[in-house]
């Protein structure tokens, strides 16, 4: 086990954002219920950072990237996504967890970049 120079964020759909996506299909059998309950997670790794303070700063010019990316993980369809992707909405739907320790247990195997 090495810990590595990067830190993370583990970023959730909150209830909201599951509740939106629910409207856009009110016939679905099956909607959606909100993924922190089965453990539906999505894992960044950033820069390291010295502070929480410089994690908020981080994020608040940083969100929009990871919004996006997390509303087309449930609608490709950009035309349906809220205008504006604002920082406030952001955080009513998304959770964000800080994580300033990073391990690699895999050191047999070279981290590969996926195009």
């Amino acid at each position: 086990m090495q810990p590595i120079n990067r830190n993370a964020i583990i970023v959730s759909a909150k209830n909201p954002l599951i509740d939106w996506v629910n409207t856009l299909d009110p016939k679905n059998p099956m909607p959606y219920r909100n993924p922190l309950a089965y453990d539906e997670s999505t894992v960044y790794l950033i820069d390291v950072l010295d502070t929480e303070e410089d994690f908020r700063e981080w994020l608040s010019e940083n969100y929009l990237e990871i919004f996006e990316e997390e509303l087309y993980s449930w609608i490709t369809d950009d035309s349906l996504w809220p205008n504006p992707l604002t920082f406030d909405l952001f955080n009513t739907w998304i959770s964000v967890s800080y994580q300033s320790m990073v391990m690699d247990m895999s050191l047999e195997e070279p981290l590969i970049y996926d195009e």
